[in-house]
């Protein structure tokens, strides 16, 4: 899915011819209309599995990933799932030098979108070598924040930017484990596994999200001895009388 038509189509050729059982299709369009889409009878009827990769849910200041993600446990059954990237990654150090890094990179990319407004607009309204990006982190909401500012005093469409003034451009929010637990419960959707890296700085989170509404059907939890060893040996330790039950507790006793 995507907003762009190039992109859809360039990234669709990527994987044309490649697969001899899976077929792929581009829906153009936003996040609204995906989940327009998914609510037709024909796609209510399927089994589906939602991917949400490279942490965009951290674009999403939390009240907003929450209600977002909501739109979807709305419209999930039993047999669908979702799989969710989320960076963990809470020191202050790494963060900042992942999006700050010494060449100056991100910066650039960041100020790249200046230059493509411009493109837009068809003239030059913010002028190369007037603009800097500052990086920082606030601990305290656990996110990265990025923000393009004057080094002079300019004006952007008749309005006075004064040097320094910051305009926020970017935000990303990090999840602990605390806080990716309370989004799933404000999002009304349960966890069924997790997966992270060594350092837990990066999870794929909850390959299944069941709605919190209703109590998940054995055949999910017997489905996930498909997944890893891991998991295997998880649902060997557990009772399996409160699978159907207490899916909370089954999970976060597995980790």
């Amino acid at each position: 899915m995507d907003l762009s038509h190039p992109e859809l189509e360039r990234t669709l050729a990527a994987v044309e011819g490649r697969y001899k059982h899976v077929h792929c299709r581009g829906l153009l369009g936003t996040y609204d209309d995906g989940l327009v889409w998914l609510t037709k009878p024909e796609n209510l009827r399927r089994p589906k599995c939602i991917l949400w990769m490279g942490s965009s849910i951290g674009n999403l200041n939390r009240l907003e990933a929450a209600d977002f993600l909501k739109g979807f446990s709305r419209i999930l059954r039993d047999q669908d799932t979702m799989l969710i990237g989320v960076d963990a990654c809470q020191d202050r150090d790494k963060v900042l030098h992942a999006y700050n890094d010494g060449e100056g990179k991100t910066h650039e990319f960041i100020l790249n979108g200046l230059d493509h407004a411009n493109t837009l607009s068809g003239r030059e309204i913010f002028r190369k070598g007037e603009w800097k990006v500052i990086g920082e982190y606030d601990e305290e909401a656990g996110r990265h924040q990025a923000f393009v500012s004057p080094v002079r005093n300019v004006m952007v469409e008749g309005v006075s930017v004064e040097a320094g003034e910051r305009i926020r451009i970017e935000e990303s929010y990090k999840y602990s484990l605390i806080q990716s637990t309370e989004l799933w419960e404000k999002a009304q959707l349960v966890s069924k596994a997790r997966f992270g890296d060594s350092l837990n700085q990066y999870r794929k989170s909850s390959p299944t999200l069941f709605p919190i509404r209703k109590n998940p059907p054995l055949a999910s939890y017997t489905s996930l001895l498909t997944l890893s060893p891991i998991a295997f040996v998880n649902l060997m330790l557990l009772p399996r009388s409160i699978f159907p039950t207490k899916p909370s507790t089954t999970y976060m006793s597995c980790y």
